[in-house]
C-alpha cells in the first residue's frame, strides 16, 4: 500500500484508474508483479540504482554508495531521492534499507526468465551461483555486479581467470577470496572493488584499477599498497574513496601522485602505520576526509598535511605518540571537523584561531594538553613549562567542544568558554575543577552539558537557559545545581550517584523535562522527590528514577506486586483520558550495575480482548541494592482505554530486578463544556501544583480536578464559540482514524451529544 500510494501520489485520474486496471489483471497472491508496477514507472537508471540496491548495498552508508554510483553515472543523487518518495528505499541514520519484499522483487527482475541460467543475470549475490559461474568458467558479459562472501576461517581458492569473461563487471565484492594467476585478463571498468581480507602484501601490478573510484580493502594483509619495484602503470585518476583500514600490516601510506583526485581516505586503526607519504601535498585540492584513527605508531604530520585546503574532517584520536600539531594548522582553511582524543598532544598552535569554520573540536582524554614543550635542536628532549589554559579565541562557529578527562583545574578551564556564541554542545565530563565559573547562561545556543565523573566539583555558577540535556553523573560532592528553572526547555536531567546532592531548585517548576534520573541522591529530602514526581506525573512523557521505598499515598491505584488491576472510572467532569503513570519500587542484588535487560510494560485490557506490550521511554534500569521509584508516563492514544474497561498493568526489569510494588494514576484533558446558552472554560487561576500547561491541552490527575467556572455572555465567550467551532470543524476533516477497528464504535448518545453541542453554537451565532 506505501509502495503503491506514493507512485499514486499526486498523479491524474486517469492515471489512477489505468494503474487500478492493471492491478486487476494480477492474481492477488502476486505482491512482486503488483510492486513492479512502481519499478516499471522508474527510467532507466533509477532501476539500476534500485536493482544495484537489492542486491549489494542494503545496509550500507548512503554516502558510500552514492560515491560508487555517481562513479558508474547514475545521478544517485536524484536517483535516491525518487526511490526514497515512492517508497521503494528507507534511510535510516545514513543507511540504505529496503523491505524484504522489494529486495526479493529485485532480484526477481533480475532473475528474469533465465532463472536456471544465472550466468546471464546481470547481478550475481548468492554465494552458490557466484562459486558455480566462477568455478565453470562459465561468466558472461551481462554480468554487472558480483558479490561473493566467505567465511574468515574458510578462504575460497579460485583462479584469476575466471574473470576473464566479466569484461562488463563494473561492481565487485569480495570477502577472504584469494584469487592465483596473471590479472592480465581481469576486468578493467570496475568501479567498486570491495575485498575484505585481501591476501596479498602489493597490489599487482597488472591488475588494472583505471575507471576505479571506490576502493574498500579493509582488513587486508598489504604492507603497503604498491612494492616500490612495480609501480602502477597508470595513476587511478578516477579514484575518489580508499579504505585500507585495519591493515595491521600497513608501514606507509601509499605515494599520493598515483591517486590525484582522492576525496577521502580511511587508515583506520593500521596498527603499524609509522608515515604519511610526503606526496600528500598533491590532494589539495581533493582530499576532504582524513581519518587517521588508531595508528598507534604515527609520531608526526608531515608539513605537507597542512596545505590541504580542502581538507574538511581530520581525525587523530587514539594516534597515542602523536605530540604536536604544526602551527601552520591555522592554514587548513576549510576544517570544520578535528578529532584529537587521546593522543599525546601538549598543546593546540595560537594559529587555530584562524579555523574559521571549525565546528567540532575533539581533545577527550589529551591529559598533557595543558604542558607548554620547547624543543631543543640537539636531542629533541623536551623542558615542561607553566600550565596554560586553552585559547578558543576565533572559533566563532565551534558547535561541539569535547574537552573531557582532560585534567582541568579551576586554573585551567579556558577563559573565554563562555563567547562561544555558536556552542550546542560541551563534554567537560572528568576532571578535576571544583568550581565552575564559567557563566553558561551566556552560551544561547548550548544544549548539551556534560559533567559527568567531575568527582572534585561543588559548585556551577549557572546554566544555560536553552538547555535540552544536563549529565551531572558522579559528582559525589555536588550539593546543589544551579537555578533550573530558567531551562525552560529541559528534557533530561541525570544526577544519578550525587551522594551529597540536597537540592535542585526550580526543577519542579518546568514542564518539559522527560526524564529524571536521581537514583542514590538520598540527600534530596522526601518531600522534594515526592513534589518533583507529582509535579512531573501530571504532564510530562518520559520517565523519573528516584530513590523511596514506597509509592505516594496519592497515586490512585496500587499494589503489592509486579501487576497491578484496575477499572477505568466513570469522570466527575467533561474530559478525556490522554495517559496513565505506572509507577512501580524496585531493588536488585546487584550494586550500581547497569541492567541489559531493556525493561517492558504489559498491559492488558480484559473488556476488549487486547494485549499491549510497550518499552519506557527512559533508559535501561541501573541496579541498587536500595530501593527505588520508577515512574513512567504513557499515552492513552495506543491503548484507548475508555469508562469501565477492566485493565491490567504488569512491569519487567529482567530476572535480576525484584518489582516490589506497582501504582497507577490516570491524567486526563478537560474538553470545553457548552451548557444551554452559557459555555465554561477552565479555571485560569488553577493551582501549579494540580494543572501542567501544554500548547494545545491542559492534562489534569485524576484525584486533582475541580468544577469549571461559568462565565457570562461576552467577548472571551464569543471568541470560545468561535474556537470550539473551528476544533469541530477541523476535527471531522482531518481526525484520524484510531488504531484498531474494534476501537471505531462510537455510540448513538455520544454522537447525539455532539451534534447538540454544534448546533448550539449555530444558534448562538445566528443569535
Amino acid at each position: 500500500m506505501e509502495v503503491l500510494g506514493a507512485f499514486l501520489y499526486k498523479r491524474s485520474v486517469s492515471e489512477w484508474k489505468s494503474t487500478l486496471k492493471a492491478l486487476k489483471r494480477i492474481p492477488d497472491d502476486n505482491i512482486q508483479a503488483k510492486l513492479q508496477i512502481s519499478f516499471d514507472a522508474l527510467n532507466a537508471s533509477q532501476k539500476d540504482i534500485f536493482l544495484d540496491i537489492s542486491c549489494f548495498f542494503i545496509g550500507m552508508d548512503k554516502d558510500y554508495v552514492g560515491c560508487i554510483l555517481d562513479g558508474c553515472k547514475l545521478d544517485p543523487g536524484i536517483g535516491f531521492s525518487v526511490l526514497k518518495e515512492r517508497c521503494l528505499i528507507t534511510i535510516h541514520g545514513n543507511s540504505l534499507m529496503m523491505h524484504d519484499l522489494l529486495r526479493d522483487m529485485g532480484r526477481y527482475i533480475v532473475q528474469g526468465t533465465s532463472l536456471r541460467n544465472c550466468e546471464r543475470w546481470s547481478r550475481l549475490w548468492d554465494r552458490d551461483h557466484v562459486i558455480d559461474v566462477l568455478a565453470n568458467y562459465s561468466g558472461t558479459d551481462e554480468t554487472e555486479g558480483l558479490s561473493l562472501k566467505a567465511d574468515v576461517t574458510a578462504v575460497e581458492n579460485f583462479e584469476v581467470k575466471a574473470f576473464s569473461n566479466l569484461r562488463k563487471l563494473r561492481l565487485l565484492q569480495l570477502c577472504h577470496v584469494a584469487l592465483n594467476g596473471s590479472y592480465e585478463n581481469f576486468p578493467k571498468g570496475l568501479r567498486w572493488l570491495c575485498w575484505l581480507g585481501f591476501p596479498e602484501e602489493y597490489v599487482p601490478r597488472n591488475l588494472h584499477l583505471r575507471s576505479l573510484v571506490v576502493m574498500d580493502m579493509q582488513k587486508s594483509n598489504l604492507k603497503r599498497l604498491w612494492s616500490d619495484q612495480k609501480k602502477p602503470q597508470e595513476s587511478l585518476k578516477e579514484l575518489k574513496y580508499l579504505d585500507l583500514s585495519h591493515s595491521i600490516q600497513l608501514t606507509e601510506t601509499p605515494d599520493f601522485s598515483y591517486l590525484p583526485n582522492l576525496e577521502k581516505l580511511f587508515l583506520i586503526n593500521c596498527q603499524r602505520l609509522a608515515k604519511v607519504h610526503e606526496s600528500i601535498k598533491v590532494l589539495q585540492g581533493s582530499l576532504i576526509l582524513l581519518n587517521l584513527s588508531g595508528c598507534i605508531k604515527l609520531g608526526e604530520l608531515p608539513l605537507e598535511l597542512y596545505t590541504l585546503k580542502l581538507l574538511e574532517t581530520l581525525i587523530l584520536s587514539g594516534c597515542s605518540q602523536l605530540e604536536r600539531l604544526d602551527d601552520t594548522l591555522g592554514e587548513l582553511e576549510s576544517l570544520t571537523i578535528l578529532k584529537a582524543d587521546y593522543t599525546a598532544i601538549t598543546q593546540i598552535p595560537s594559529s587555530s584561531d584562524q579555523l574559521k569554520k571549525l565546528k567540532e573540536l575533539s581533545l577527550h582524554g589529551c591529559k598533557e594538553l595543558w604542558k607548554h614543550r620547547q624543543y631543543t635542536n640537539s636531542d629533541e628532549s623536551s623542558q615542561v613549562a607553566l600550565l596554560s589554559p586553552l585559547s578558543l579565541n576565533g572559533l566563532i562557529c565551534l558547535r561541539t567542544l569535547r574537552l573531557g578527562s582532560c585534567n582541568l583545574s579551576d586554573e585551567l578551564v579556558p577563559a573565554n568558554l563562555g563567547s562561544l556564541s555558536s556552542l550546542e554542545e560541551l563534554d567537560l565530563q572528568g576532571n578535576d575543577f571544583r568550581n565552575l565559573q564559567t557563566d553558561f547562561a551566556g552560551l544561547p545556543s548550548l544544549q548539551i552539558l556534560k559533567l559527568d565523573n567531575c568527582s572534585e566539583l561543588r559548585s556551577m555558577f549557572s546554566l544555560p537557559k536553552k538547555l535540552r540535556s544536563f549529565y551531572a553523573r558522579n559528582c559525589t560532592v555536588l550539593e546543589r545545581t544551579p537555578e533550573l528553572q530558567e531551562c525552560s526547555v529541559l528534557q533530561s536531567l541525570h544526577l544519578t550517584n550525587c551522594y551529597n546532592l540536597v537540592e535542585t531548585p526550580g526543577l519542579e517548576e518546568l514542564k518539559m523535562v522527560r526524564v529524571i534520573h536521581m537514583e542514590m541522591c538520598n540527600n534530596i529530602p522526601y518531600t522534594d522527590r515526592e513534589r518533583i514526581m507529582q509535579k512531573w506525573a501530571v504532564g510530562a512523557n518520559g520517565g523519573v528514577f528516584v530513590p523511596g521505598s514506597s509509592i505516594p499515598e496519592w497515586v490512585n491505584f496500587k499494589n503489592g506486586t509486579r501487576s497491578i488491576s484496575f477499572t477505568v472510572p466513570e469522570p466527575t467532569l467533561n474530559s478525556v483520558l490522554v495517559g496513565f503513570t505506572v509507577w512501580t519500587t524496585y531493588v536488585s542484588q546487584q550494586d550500581d550495575v547497569m541492567s541489559a535487560y531493556i525493561p517492558k510494560i504489559t498491559l492488558k485490557n480484559q473488556t476488549k480482548g487486547d494485549v499491549w506490550s510497550r518499552n519506557p521511554a527512559t533508559d535501561l534500569i541501573r541496579m541498587y541494592r536500595e530501593k527505588h521509584i520508577w515512574q513512567g508516563h504513557f499515552s492513552n492514544e495506543d491503548f484507548v482505554l475508555e469508562t469501565r474497561d477492566e485493565v491490567e498493568v504488569s512491569v519487567d526489569f529482567g530476572d535480576k530486578v525484584a518489582i516490589l510494588e506497582t501504582g497507577i494514576t490516570l491524567a486526563y484533558r478537560e474538553v470545553i463544556e457548552v451548557p444551554n446558552v452559557q459555555l465554561t472554560e477552565i479555571d485560569d487561576e488553577v493551582d501549579n501544583e494540580q494543572l501542567t500547561e501544554t500548547d494545545d491541552e491542559v492534562v489534569i490527575d485524576e484525584s486533582q480536578r475541580r468544577p469549571p467556572r461559568k462565565m457570562g455572555m461576552g467577548l472571551k465567550t464569543l471568541l470560545g464559540a468561535f474556537g470550539l467551532l473551528a476544533f469541530i470543524v477541523v476535527l471531522g476533516k482531518h481526525g484520524r482514524p484510531l488504531r484498531r477497528h474494534n476501537h471505531l464504535r462510537r455510540n448513538k448518545v455520544e454522537k447525539d451529544k455532539e451534534k447538540d453541542a454544534t448546533l448550539l453554537i449555530f444558534s448562538f451565532l445566528d443569535y
